[in-house]
């Protein structure tokens, strides 16, 4: 009777010790749920904004083009604008050596003496004046001639400084708008950091979890069994004391039996009963310094770091195709952990020709991010992301030109 009580007691504490761990431990699962929920909203976050950035080097390098392409418009024009300013020039310094040929004729030949006797020769006033007019018109003409050869001069003059002015302030915004892009990049560069950082770390909370959980389970099915063995030991400790209870009866009994026949003998028969009662009170001290030994804790196994993306600015021939992740066999998450839903302008990439993480700009889809994988995505060939299936289906498969933003 005295094992079976040192059994009960025993099982009790070894209850006792295990079912405290278990409630000191769900604080702390609970605590990586809380920093998995954190990690999550953040990455969300950080996913559109990265989807922002992404919008905004589209814009500007579309802007760095559009400004490219009136540079290049400005410069055919201000370059046809100085050939006319030369043409124009030859043509004043043509007409001015003409005049000045046609006064030295005047001069040597007397021709001055000869439109003086023209006039001189007039048969009455009329013709008088008709002729002089029509030798101040031709005189006139010449002038007029070189006056407005000398204003087409000025106003290409005016036109080039124009123009080059404009080509100062072109170029002018176009270095801005490439400083721009130069911040939008390296701020893009960051959110990607950010974002593989945050993916590390779900993974380390997710194997944390996982670990947790599997201790649990471990301690709750010791927990089960310390009950079931509880429960086995009351039952043998209510059978110890209803068979103590008939023993005792049955010698009590037997000392009635005795009383009636040694009516002088009371006394110790009824010392004789008392002595029946079991000791339990000294083997139940010895047995509470019993103590379970403690589970050791396997480690948290350390994920591998993620590799540096690296761009290599070369620009090439591809096969594109297409797919969305509103498609049943895809995920929601690409190879570096990208929400599509939250950043839809990814491209799928064979890692061996254009490294993860690079920023690409294709030919009739815009600036991405090669931020996934397939199984059929070997050599030069991209796979791009598309919202809806229908946008797939319009994409289909077309040749296109592919460069790495360096």
């Amino acid at each position: 009777m005295k094992k079976k009580t040192f059994g009960f007691v025993a099982t009790a504490i070894l209850g006792v010790n295990i079912l405290l761990p278990v409630f000191a431990h769900a604080e702390s699962l609970n605590e990586l749920d809380k920093k998995e929920t954190a990690i999550t909203r953040q990455s969300d976050k950080i996913s559109g904004e990265l989807q922002l950035a992404l919008n905004d080097v589209n814009e500007k390098y579309q802007e760095v083009n559009d400004i490219r392409t009136k540079i290049s418009q400005n410069e055919a024009t201000l370059a046809k604008t100085k050939t006319e300013i030369v043409e124009t020039e030859q043509k004043i310094d043509e007409r001015k050596s003409a005049i000045a040929e046609r006064m030295k004729e005047v001069q040597v030949s007397g021709m001055t003496d000869r439109s003086i006797n023209a006039l001189l020769e007039s048969k009455d006033l009329g013709e008088f004046l008709n002729r002089a007019f029509a030798m101040s018109v031709i005189q006139n003409a010449e002038k007029t001639k070189v006056a407005s050869l000398g204003e087409a001069k000025d106003r290409l003059t005016e036109l080039k400084a124009t123009q080059e002015k404009t080509q100062a302030q072109l170029k002018q915004d176009s270095q801005n708008l490439e400083a721009e892009s130069t911040k939008l990049d390296v701020k893009m560069a960051n959110l990607k950091q950010e974002l593989a950082e945050n993916k590390t770390s779900l993974e380390k909370i997710s194997q944390a979890k996982e670990v947790e959980t599997a201790r649990e389970a471990a301690e709750k099915a010791q927990q089960e069994q310390a009950a079931k063995e509880e429960k086995a030991a009351k039952a043998a400790q209510a059978e110890a004391a209803k068979k103590a209870e008939a023993e005792a009866k049955a010698q009590a009994e037997k000392t009635v039996a005795s009383t009636k026949a040694q009516n002088s003998q009371s006394s110790p028969a009824s010392s004789a009963v008392q002595s029946t009662q079991p000791a339990e009170s000294s083997s139940t001290t010895n047995q509470q310094s019993t103590q379970p030994a403690e589970q050791p804790k396997p480690e948290t196994p350390k994920p591998a770091e993620p590799s540096t993306p690296t761009t290599s600015g070369k620009t090439m021939q591809m096969q594109s195709t297409a797919y969305s992740c509103a498609e049943s066999v895809n995920t929601f998450f690409t190879a570096m952990g990208i929400d599509l839903r939250q950043n839809p302008q990814v491209v799928a990439v064979d890692p061996s020709v254009i490294p993860l993480g690079s920023m690409v700009e294709v030919s009739g889809y815009g600036i991405a991010i090669a931020g996934d994988t397939g199984g059929a995505i070997k050599g030069n060939i991209i796979d791009c992301h598309f919202s809806t299936v229908e946008q797939c289906i319009q994409w289909g498969r077309r040749s296109v030109t592919v460069t790495v933003i360096s």
